[in-house]
């Protein structure tokens, strides 16, 4: 919902398609010579289709073409970075150098494009600039070899720049730009202006979580208290007084700010109504404290009173029945998500609550028990929500072929094995009734384990379907051993030791003469192989 549309960015590292923009048509020429860039790129030519891009970026700047001349410029920077090996710093430097001739009408999307490629460096190598510590020497122009401050200080370097132009991409209508942009799922209202358009787009690096691995010592922080969840008037009078004058958490309270003033006045309300709205969902992310959640479902409940009657209401319902089902009160949640379902059906924030109520009305339930059964019989506790019957299995497996296959760990069951056990045939089957879940929250109930059983390796299944099929089900599996025999382990891991007592679990005696065997991992393979058995002495002590 946030992206209206596609990233920039990203947008230009895939060089998608556009056409030309500013009201002038291609002339056969021009699309002679586009025809001619592609199929040299699909020949693998970058320097004949860099040849064919040349004129097109010549004519497009004589037409004001500017959408045109921007997609041929990044075009022919991404092929002559190829011919350089592939290096992203190549691409960044020769777009600053287009930067310095292209015209005003340009520069702030190539800002932006810019902003966009060092972030998209950043997130796919986020471990180097991580792992790297701050130097207390300058960095040098080399954006692959800064640290994480220096990086992020020079995407936002790249946005302040875009943005600067405020007053040029406040006057261009997003719809100028359809042809650069792949459309998303909301209509152009949501993001009327170009400059709407960057804003959101900065504002996700700005309140990115990587930023708090660069946070200032004196570093902004954002209050519950403060106007962040107050009424859109109270906010827009806030200023904020801090040290911290480049906290991208300032940042981006500035540009909501500057985005309400901007379209405070809008006949259509919608990108106002948005705005406020993805300002509180900012506040709750970003604010610490013991009134967070109180303070944001009271703005939500003031700004759905604000937002009466428009379909942006449903999304703030969203937002208030999540909190709430968090909270612990999926009931109340439930009530206020189907009110936003029916309010506006076809809009966005109606489909995220259809998705809540399914959630909350979903099935399940979960086993746990003890691992060894023996007198007296342990309980099954079942978790469960929205199910009034659980159906169990017990099938015996083989230990030895079960743990020779296992990879390096002995804990959750893959595909196959679940697939293997489902389709063994059981030893014993059962079921139990479960009070049910009027409230809709999880609870547990407490079932006698089945008597019967002989000593053994089992896995208990559960399901609340008792075909035990997949479709809207959900099956969980627990190992247990039936046994009338305990191990008592005892610590001896600095002295190269595995040591304990077996012992008879219903008299507490010792067992002598009992082999024991064991398991270990072998490092370089990661599977499990047998140790030499051992026997128990008359004290039923095992080494």
């Amino acid at each position: 919902m946030k992206n209206a549309f596609v990233l920039f960015g990203v947008f230009l590292v895939l060089l998608l398609v556009v056409v030309a923009w500013g009201g002038k048509a291609w002339s056969a020429q021009k699309d002679a010579r586009w025809k001619k860039v592609e199929e040299a790129k699909r020949k693998g030519l970058p320097k004949t289709a860099i040849e064919q891009l040349e004129p097109i970026i010549v004519g497009a700047l004589k037409d004001k073409a500017y959408a045109e001349a921007i997609r041929a410029i990044s075009m022919k920077i991404a092929l002559e970075s190829t011919i350089q090996g592939n290096r992203p710093e190549e691409k960044v430097t020769r777009m600053q150098a287009e930067l310095a001739r292209a015209p005003e009408e340009m520069k702030p999307v190539m800002e932006a494009i810019l902003a966009n490629w060092y972030w998209h460096y950043f997130q796919q190598n986020r471990y180097r600039f991580l792992q790297r510590t701050q130097t207390q020497e300058s960095p040098g122009e080399d954006f692959t070899t800064w640290d994480l401050a220096r990086i992020l200080s020079e995407i936002d370097k790249q946005f302040d720049k875009a943005l600067a132009h405020e007053k040029v991409l406040k006057a261009t209508p997003i719809g100028d730009y359809n042809d650069l942009l792949q459309k998303g799922t909301v209509p152009d209202s949501y993001r009327p202006t170009l400059f709407d358009f960057l804003a959101f787009n900065a504002l996700e690096f700005y309140t990115a979580g990587e930023q708090a691995g660069a946070k200032a010592e004196d570093a902004f922080e954002l209050s519950p208290e403060s106007p962040i969840f107050s009424s859109d008037n109270e906010f827009l009078s806030w200023r904020p007084e801090t040290a911290d004058s480049n906290s991208p958490t300032l940042k981006a309270v500035r540009l909501y700010q500057s985005l309400l003033a901007f379209h405070r006045d809008d006949r259509d309300r919608t990108a106002f109504l948005d705005a406020d709205l993805w300002r509180l969902h900012f506040g709750k992310n970003k604010a610490a404290g013991e009134e967070k959640d109180s303070r944001y479902k009271a703005a939500l409940r003031g700004f759905l009173e604000r937002a009466a009657g428009h379909e942006i209401s449903a999304r703030a319902l969203f937002e208030l029945a999540s909190v709430i089902r968090n909270e612990g009160n999926p009931l109340d949640a439930l009530g206020l998500a189907k009110r936003g379902m029916d309010s506006f059906p076809n809009s966005i924030g109606a489909r995220m609550c259809y998705n809540l109520v399914q959630e909350i009305q979903s099935r399940s339930a979960g086993i746990s028990t003890e691992r060894v059964w023996n007198e007296p019989l342990p309980t099954l506790d079942i978790k469960y929500r929205n199910v009034t019957r659980v159906f169990f299995r017990a099938v015996q497996y083989d230990f030895d072929d079960f743990i020779s296959r296992r990879k390096w760990g002995y804990g959750a069951l893959d595909r196959d094995e679940q697939t293997k056990l489902l389709s063994l045939r059981p030893v014993l089957e059962w079921s139990a009734d479960l009070p049910p879940t009027a409230d809709f929250r999880e609870r547990m109930e407490k079932l006698p384990a089945p008597a019967g059983l002989k000593p053994g390796s089992y896995y208990i299944l559960a399901s609340h379907d008792p075909s035990f099929k997949e479709n809207n089900n959900q099956v969980s599996y627990t190992p247990v051993w039936v046994s009338n025999l305990a191990l008592v382990m005892r610590s001896r891991n600095f002295e190269g030791l595995t040591e304990g007592f077996v012992l008879n679990a219903l008299t507490g005696d010792p067992v002598a003469g009992a082999a024991v065997r064991g398991w270990a991992r072998n490092r370089r393979t990661g599977s499990f192989e047998p140790i030499e058995a051992v026997t128990t002495d008359e004290n039923g002590l095992f080494r």
